[in-house]
């Protein structure tokens, strides 16, 4: 989402003793050449400050601003660019907001959203962070949340992936990561239950879900291969019909399988052959015989 402000006009000094540039309308306004020097947003008064709905501020604040509540009826924020390393993210006085952009804001953790209403919030952009771990359970309360930006981020563990999933309007997740590990790992796998809630979630629904992820295989977030039998086959489908627009990454090397577990594979996946929208989830196993030769499958 771009955000413009027109029908603008300036106000070259708004900030006295700054470079910043100020545009103003009767609903938004925008800060431009500030290079991080405010320690804080301005406020023009307290009766303009409730009529605005919009603020883009890329590479301006120096810190979290204290002033942010003057503007409670906000619905679009673009802090992108600010120094928030180290600092504490308070939007609990921001219950309209439909769009958040935190992106390369030297955040080092995810803001604390379970202590928040975010119930408006449809666009969330935390990437190009030094976030190192993502909750799935920060973020179960954003029910009306459509796009997820968390990419490129040194990230090194995900928990409560199922929470993602589980986000009923979540069409986009971004998950590519700059980690030096060449596949992130979860801390555990979504269960058997999970799955089959999932299953029984999305089915009948205009579900469209799209996650892109060049760290995390598909394996990771399947339980093991001896209990795939326990998801019932048209569960399954339904499931791997949902995930068909993502992309996950390839194993470096071929996961492996005991030969007594094969037949649970073939009834899983042998329908995905005939289904083309489903290719993108094709990945190889390797079947491990008794002798300890290894078979591709």
């Amino acid at each position: 989402m771009f955000i413009t402000v027109i029908n603008s006009r300036k106000i070259t000094k708004c900030i006295s003793n700054t470079p910043c540039n100020c545009y103003l309308t009767e609903r938004s306004f925008a800060l431009l050449n500030c290079s991080n020097y405010l320690p804080d947003l301005p406020v023009f008064n307290s009766n303009l400050s409730l009529t605005i709905t919009t603020i883009f501020a890329r590479d301006v604040l120096s810190r979290w601003p204290l002033h942010l509540c003057e503007y409670s009826h906000l619905q679009i924020l673009d802090l992108s660019g600010s120094d928030f390393h180290l600092q504490s993210i308070d939007l609990s006085c921001l219950v309209q907001l439909i769009y958040l952009n935190l992106s390369h804001t030297q955040l080092n953790q995810t803001p604390n959203f379970t202590k928040v209403s975010l119930k408006n919030l449809q666009y969330l952009d935390l990437s190009s962070n030094q976030i190192e771990y993502f909750n799935g359970n920060h973020f179960r309360s954003m029910n009306n949340l459509m796009e997820l930006f968390l990419h490129n981020n040194p990230l090194k563990q995900i928990d409560s992936f199922e929470q993602f999933l589980s986000l009923p309007s979540l069409e986009h997740l971004n998950l590519n990561f700059n980690s030096s590990n060449s596949i992130i790992p979860m801390k555990k796998p979504l269960t058997i239950s999970q799955w089959i809630y999932l299953a029984h979630k999305w089915n009948n629904t205009n579900k469209v879900l799209q996650i892109r992820t060049n760290t995390i295989p598909l394996q990771s977030i399947f339980p093991p291969s001896n209990q795939l039998h326990l998801i019932p086959i048209e569960s399954m489908k339904i499931i791997l019909n949902i995930l068909s627009n993502s992309t996950f990454t390839i194993l470096p090397f071929a996961s492996k399988c005991y030969c007594n577990e094969l037949q649970n594979y073939q009834r899983i996946f042998s329908f995905m052959n005939n289904e083309k929208n489903l290719s993108t989830l094709v990945q190889s196993s390797t079947c491990l015989m008794p002798d300890g030769v290894a078979h591709n499958v």
